[in-house]
């Protein structure tokens, strides 16, 4: 599926899927539906009509009351301003920032840091790659689901938002390509600090790995993917 999608309970994937010379690339954004349901990143501003379309067919305005961003790329925080115009009961969630003001209602988080979000508990857990430097993805302790921003992206050669779809080792190679584009200081940074925060996500009790740009990853796919990027 291309559209709005359920990936677990309380949770559903918002796809923008794009073509690109090799296939397809994704700008995707995901809603907690829970008791107090939180907007997770915010797209590309070109796709604002449809994004905003898709969003709120998922979830009313007024009874949204948080909007996590995981750093301030454009393509995460293109659709912010409509947001938070549309949605008057919501407090933004990131990281401090660098280049960005944000509103009064904002809370700044770091990594490990938690915030209550009614029924469950969302902390904030740098991916083990990233680009924006002051990157954090989001876990929801309720359904297992880890928002990993830039992490575990992937070109697909066709329309999908599911990794399952994709053969596997040409899914692989995908991840590993991304992968690669991602860290650009990785030459000088200790690589050691990239290699804890996968053996954190690895000891989680992950159900689903989202990503802003790619296909969900679940089930037994999920150690292959941490073992590829373990490898690039």
């Amino acid at each position: 599926m291309v559209g709005p999608h359920r990936i677990a309970p309380d949770t559903v994937l918002i796809p923008r899927l794009i073509p690109v010379e090799n296939g397809y690339a994704a700008i995707n954004t995901m809603v907690i539906t829970g008791r107090e349901p939180v907007l997770v990143d915010t797209g590309a501003a070109i796709h604002r009509d449809a994004w905003r379309e898709d969003v709120f067919s998922v979830v009313s305005p007024e009874d949204v009351r948080w909007i996590f961003l995981s750093h301030e790329d454009p393509d995460h925080i293109g659709n912010l301003t409509t947001a938070l115009d549309l949605c008057p009961n919501a407090t933004l969630v990131t990281p401090p920032p660098r280049h960005t003001t944000f509103p009064p209602q904002t809370h700044l988080i770091t990594d490990h840091e938690s915030f209550h979000a009614g029924d469950r508990v969302l902390t904030a857990i740098r991916p083990p790659r990233y680009d924006a430097p002051t990157t954090l993805g989001l876990y929801d302790d309720r359904s297992g689901v880890y928002w990993a921003a830039d992490c575990f992206g992937a070109i697909t050669p066709h329309p999908t938002s599911d990794a399952h779809n994709l053969p596997l080792d040409d899914y692989l190679d995908a991840i590993h390509r991304h992968a690669a584009t991602l860290s650009p200081w990785h030459t000088w940074l200790d690589p050691t600090i990239y290699g804890h925060y996968l053996d954190h996500l690895a000891a989680m009790d992950i159900t689903a790995l989202t990503t802003a740009h790619g296909p969900t990853i679940t089930g037994h796919r999920i150690p292959r993917v941490f073992d590829t990027i373990r490898e690039t």
